[in-house]
């Protein structure tokens, strides 16, 4: 397919909602809980991982099933869980919450923080990962690797130090992680219809005179309101602040004819991922070349969407997919496709331009049923006043790819 063609024929509204969006009464969160845990000790025993450290936040609440103050702790070292291959995990919590998580976890015990403590960093270290070996052992992997997701480098050295080897545990929660349980595809469901509340709400309150940061609270409420979680990125442009992407809300105020490009990049509801985009046009009457810019975009994302089927290796998708035109290819996204979770996840799906990634890189995969995609476009030419990004995120099925957000397109600009 030809990026753009005028001859072919897509219905200007390809998304229809075709799976029954569940209700809270239909998901069984201790199934949810059990499901993830056995798919992560499965993988870990595929692997070869017989024991593992995470401080991950959407590692711990995979394994575990909590989460306490998420944005926070993803920054800091102040809980963390231990899951051997077989067995219950044991968790260190935060000790103030505790009792949050004492609600879904046997074996919950205080997390003793090395952190922010200077020069005594390291002999506190050293009492925490005393702590890590007596669990390991308890646990009977005692002298068994332990695979490690993020560390400080006090930690670091003081399991070294305690003869503990620190291995990666990816391995695992790559493969766990990329294939969805039956009650995580209905909690991608339920957050793709928040999705598409947040992106109403953004949608009605553009108008001249807004400011970007304005249209970013108006996200936030309408994804608190809707029993999310948080946004992990800010990423909202207008006018020439869309060329090139990835600017961040700030105070530009928005002006008749401007281009206004949304990533929500959020955690919804159970902490699961609602990321997908749009770019609307403020007023009326759009140019030549910003619907030049949006209909490539457009043909870009719903024949990336067309063409995905299960079985396919992520090369041959790469190779299949709508390609860019060539003025349009020094700006591109920094790949066709990500998968999405607990947090956006991997591995991707990279373009394969000469101009571009090494095909080395290209991850040795296929694609998968249940498995979750943001399919993402950017287009815009270099010193133009304007770009465009657009991304649908889908469950892959045996039919194919189905939109989990249904939420339309700007027929202004198509």
């Amino acid at each position: 397919m030809n990026v753009g063609d005028p001859n072919r024929h897509r219905p200007p509204e390809p998304h229809v909602q075709t799976m029954r969006v569940p209700t809270m009464a239909d998901i069984d969160f201790a199934a949810l809980r059990r499901e993830r845990l056995e798919r992560l000790q499965a993988m870990m025993r595929k692997r070869d991982i017989p024991v593992a450290l995470f401080y991950n936040p959407a590692n711990v609440r995979y394994a575990t099933g909590v989460d306490v103050m998420g944005v926070w702790t993803a920054t800091t070292f102040s809980r963390c869980c231990i899951v051997a291959a077989e067995g219950a995990p044991v968790l260190f919590e935060y000790p103030n919450s505790m009792h949050v998580a004492e609600k879904h976890v046997k074996d919950v015990r205080p997390h003793r923080s090395h952190q922010f403590m200077g020069h005594q960093g390291y002999g506190l270290a050293r009492k925490w990962a005393e702590e890590v070996r007596d669990v390991m052992r308890e646990l009977g992997c005692a002298g068994q690797p332990l695979a490690v997701d993020k560390l400080d480098g006090n930690g670091f050295r003081a399991l070294i130090d305690l003869g503990v080897e620190v291995t990666d545990p990816t391995p695992a929660t790559v493969d766990a992680r990329e294939v969805k349980t039956p009650e995580e595809v209905k909690l991608m469901l339920v957050n793709g219809t928040i999705g598409d509340a947040m992106m109403a709400d953004f949608e009605a309150a553009i108008r001249p005179g807004i400011r970007e940061h304005e249209l970013m609270a108006v996200l936030n409420e309408s994804l608190f309101r809707h029993h999310g979680e948080f946004m992990f990125t800010r990423l909202i442009a207008t006018g020439a602040n869309t060329n090139p992407w990835m600017s961040e809300a700030h105070d530009k105020l928005v002006q008749p004819g401007d281009l206004v490009g949304i990533d929500t990049d959020a955690n919804g509801f159970e902490g699961y991922v609602i990321d997908f985009s749009r770019t609307f046009l403020c007023g009326d009457r759009a140019t030549e070349g910003q619907k030049e810019a949006y209909r490539i975009a457009y043909d870009c994302v719903n024949g990336m969407r067309e063409l995905m089927k299960v079985g396919m290796t992520f090369e041959e998708f790469s190779r299949a997919a709508p390609q860019l035109p060539p003025e349009y290819r020094n700006l591109r996204y920094g790949g066709m496709a990500h998968q999405a979770g607990l947090e956006d996840e991997g591995p991707g799906i990279p373009y394969l331009y000469e101009d571009g990634v090494d095909t080395k890189a290209m991850p040795e995969r296929e694609l998968r049923e249940n498995m979750v995609w943001s399919l993402e476009c950017y287009a815009g030419k270099e010193g133009a006043p304007y770009g465009v990004k657009l991304e649908d995120q889908v469950l892959l099925t045996r039919g194919g790819a189905l939109p989990l957000m249904t939420y339309p397109f700007d027929a202004k600009l198509l």
